[in-house]
């Protein structure tokens, strides 16, 4: 796990410096997008498992961590755009812009990794026991909170 920025200074990582300011009613949008990403069929660059994770952080923050990538409609197209910003995975892109905390200490809304299996694999957005994810082959995800093994606090 990488050390966090805020660690250096004597802050915990819990703290401020490592979790982006949300408004009052995230909750409430946190929900919006979990809903909507849940009543679409999968769809690559409109309704999948990086647009879910994205949407639902800019909803929660005003920063979408993926707006950089270009937009796409396929798997290939996918993959183009993570390249066109450096990464070779999701997992490397979420590493380089959210702080790695452990699983235990993730809360509602922040990020988090069941496994990597492919370079696309992105993270389920946490919700109490669950959390939140999509899949080309099923649609919707629902993840066990227990079966998290990276954590990323948003």
């Amino acid at each position: 796990m990488s050390k966090s920025p805020g660690a250096a200074r004597g802050h915990s990582i819990l703290s401020a410096p490592n979790r982006r300011t949300r408004p009052a009613d995230w909750p409430k949008r946190l929900r919006g997008v979990i809903a909507r990403h849940r009543a679409a069929p999968f769809a690559w660059g409109d309704s999948d498992c990086a647009m879910l994770f994205a949407e639902a952080v800019e909803a929660m923050t005003g920063y979408n961590p993926i707006a950089d990538g270009g937009t796409y409609t396929t798997r290939i197209g996918a993959l183009r755009g993570l390249k066109k910003l450096g990464f070779d995975s999701v997992l490397d892109l979420v590493a380089a812009r959210f702080v790695e905390i452990p699983p235990a200490h993730a809360m509602r809304g922040d990020l988090g990794f069941v496994a990597e299996v492919d370079p696309l694999s992105s993270p389920a957005v946490i919700d109490g026991a669950v959390a939140h994810s999509k899949r080309d082959d099923v649609g919707h995800v629902l993840v066990p909170r227990g079966h998290i093994v990276r954590a990323f606090a948003v």
